[in-house]
């Protein structure tokens, strides 16, 4: 199913509308390649003229978030990150302390660690997050 049809049947199961705003703050935000924050996400449908409030925009993301289309990304004490979810496979983070730039990536050894340490301490993951703080190449 697609994203929007998804995010349309979710709102239409909790009784919201799928206003003109929420539709085009989700088209704006499945057309991003990179991961926003939602003061990002409102600078950028400003800079295409296009008239949506800031809280709007917020909490928009919280219902992409709770509809499983973004993930919410906690890169640290900056903003908050949204990243598509349906769309990307797992992945992680390293973060520049010294310029912010977010970098991904993905280790099969790291996910597989994870999970023996959660079986030998018979604890069941539901989600997790890893980022790693630091300086990038341009920084050090």
């Amino acid at each position: 199913m697609s994203e929007r049809k998804e995010f349309m049947r979710f709102c239409e199961e909790k009784g919201l509308r799928f206003t003109r705003q929420r539709r085009v703050i989700l088209d704006t935000f499945l057309r991003s390649k990179e991961h926003l924050s939602a003061g990002q996400l409102y600078h950028l449908m400003r800079k295409k003229k296009i008239k949506v409030g800031y809280s709007t925009i917020y909490r928009t993301l919280g219902l992409l978030v709770d509809s499983q289309i973004a993930r919410k990304i906690e890169l640290g004490d900056r903003e908050a990150f949204f990243e598509h979810k349906l769309s990307c496979a797992h992945h992680d983070h390293l973060v520049c302390v010294k310029c912010g730039k977010s970098i991904e990536f993905m280790s099969p050894t790291i996910e597989r660690l994870q999970q023996r340490i959660a079986k030998r301490r018979k604890f069941l993951p539901q989600r997790h997050s890893l980022v790693i703080y630091g300086l990038c190449e341009r920084c050090r």
